[in-house]
């Protein structure tokens, strides 16, 4: 049967309902090209064994490119030697023949010269060898790399964080990054809590660090990164500058710049909660949206505020940070939210966070003033900052 139909389809514009490739569009295309007609409204199943049948009868060849076959025609071409070849593919030099027969004649080019003491490429089995080489080079790289991005130590993650870590928390936690996973890239944004922790729910954020507590974490995996006590920042002539510590209550009659709302919620009801406890009430003179505005308004000589611990590492010649007593009840808690099942480079990320969180807590910065070189007062900026107004952030984020 398999000859009667062959020699049908070599008769011209013959009419084989049914007879192609079970699937294949270029055996189709070929046979067209060689005169047949397919009906394919009525292509029938056929088996493979009478498909290749019809193929070599038209001298069709369907030929599959796989990862060996590349390799033991780049290994022939290195060696140009069949015998040399076969010991380093550990095979047999029959088999190997055979194979790159098979790759000549699914070519349709010549890519050897044979010789009795070896092989010799032609121009084209040059330039075959040399794209047949990138491609294994390609395909080794694509699977290194997959497995790497399933180990979780190569990917993108978007990490958002509260402006109030920016000092201290992430550039720590970036350095770690690029030292211990340098395949794992970091795309950071700045956000409030309210605005990350929806960012991770929905999945434009992978990874976030937040002050706890978070209104809304429905959804989220919470995972505490550090803790981190609240100092008091005072100009460097005020009265409490060269205390080491100082009582909650001794500030009932200091006025403060606060953080306006939005502004760094966590802080801003933690210091009202523990002033209530202290029995007074937070007397605010100003209100700013950054730390940097807050700042400025205590070098300023206008008022006093408070700040997280790291800031002070960063040092201000005009600004002295003095711990407060019992300040256990200023700590805020660092965390970091991200979905359940996430991306193994977001999990790679948070065991490295939980490996380092020593360093990213770091030591206490605050010291007792007596220790501390007193700053130089001499060149502080008159107190002409405006009473009662708030300072606005150019670019208009808020601060946590």
């Amino acid at each position: 049967m398999a000859i009667r139909l062959v020699q049908e389809m070599r008769q011209p514009a013959a009419h084989v309902p049914g007879v192609a490739s079970y699937g294949s569009p270029r055996v189709t295309s070929e046979l067209r090209e060689a005169g047949v007609r397919v009906n394919e409204k009525k292509i029938a199943r056929v088996s493979p064994v009478l498909v290749r049948c019809v193929n070599r009868a038209l001298g069709l060849t369907v030929m599959e490119l796989t990862p060996r076959l590349l390799e033991q025609f780049v290994v022939l071409a290195e060696e140009q030697h069949f015998g040399h070849a076969a010991r380093r593919l550990s095979m047999s030099q029959p088999p190997l023949s055979q194979a790159i027969q098979r790759l000549e004649r699914g070519l349709g080019v010549l890519l050897l010269e044979r010789t009795s003491r070896g092989v010799r490429l032609t121009v084209a089995g040059a330039a075959f060898a040399a794209d047949a080489k990138r491609m294994l080079e390609a395909q080794e790289a694509a699977v290194a790399r997959v497995r790497r991005i399933s180990k979780g130590v190569e990917g993108t993650v978007r990490l958002g964080y509260v402006s109030s870590l920016g000092y201290w928390h992430l550039p720590r936690l970036l350095a770690m990054a690029a030292r211990e996973l340098p395949g794992v890239r970091l795309d950071v944004r700045q956000r409030s809590s309210a605005e990350l922790s929806e960012q991770v729910r929905q999945g434009v954020a992978d990874l976030a660090l937040v002050r706890l507590p978070v209104s809304d974490l429905a959804g989220l995996e919470v995972r505490e990164a550090a803790e981190e006590s609240t100092v008091l920042a005072v100009p460097c002539d005020h009265p409490l500058a060269g205390a080491g510590s100082v009582p909650l209550a001794r500030l009932r009659d200091e006025e403060f710049v606060t953080a306006a709302q939005p502004a760094m919620p966590r802080i801003r009801a933690l210091i009202e909660d523990a002033c209530r406890k202290a029995g007074f009430e937070l007397r605010t003179r100003a209100q700013a949206e950054d730390l940097t505005s807050m700042l400025g308004y205590t070098a300023a000589g206008v008022c006093v505020c408070f700040v997280p611990e790291r800031v002070a590492a960063l040092g201000h010649p005009m600004i002295r940070f003095v711990a407060i007593e019992g300040g256990d009840r200023l700590v805020t808690t660092v965390a970091a939210l991200s979905r359940p099942n996430a991306d193994p480079a977001v999990a790679t990320l948070l065991e490295l966070m939980e490996r380092h969180r020593p360093e990213i807590e770091g030591p206490a910065t605050v010291r007792p003033q007596e220790e501390a070189d007193a700053p130089d007062c001499g060149h502080q900026m008159s107190s002409d900052a405006p009473s009662g107004s708030a300072v606005r952030d150019r670019r208009g984020a808020s601060v946590e």
